[in-house]
């Protein structure tokens, strides 16, 4: 399985946010919230795309779900990393842990 597959796997399983690193780019894109392959080659989020896979340096995951409950009450954080890292592992795909986040090269 490819790595965008793997991503595109990841995010329809469990409800995180995805953000990318553009190659043209100084900074990464906004948070995304959907995270597809639109045809073979290309990525799409909810804040960019479709884009050609070659033109992504790399692709973080924000593993922490957050539940906002109400105005009064605090919001609830359900961290997903064991199982997110336990996927990546079983598929092979390189990553790193920065600042909390999981970030994927392509």
């Amino acid at each position: 399985m490819k790595v965008e597959e793997v991503i595109a796997k990841l995010t329809a399983d469990f409800p995180i946010a995805t953000r990318a690193k553009l190659r043209h780019q100084d900074t990464p894109t906004a948070w995304a919230q959907w995270f597809i392959l639109p045809v073979p080659g290309y990525v799409e989020a909810s804040s960019y795309g479709p884009v050609p896979k070659r033109e992504i340096e790399w692709i973080e995951l924000d593993p922490v779900e957050v539940w906002h409950i109400g105005r009064l009450v605090p919001p609830k954080h359900i961290d997903h990393t064991p199982a997110i890292f336990q996927q990546l592992q079983c598929h092979g795909v390189a990553m790193e842990i920065i600042d909390g986040r999981i970030r994927i090269a392509l």
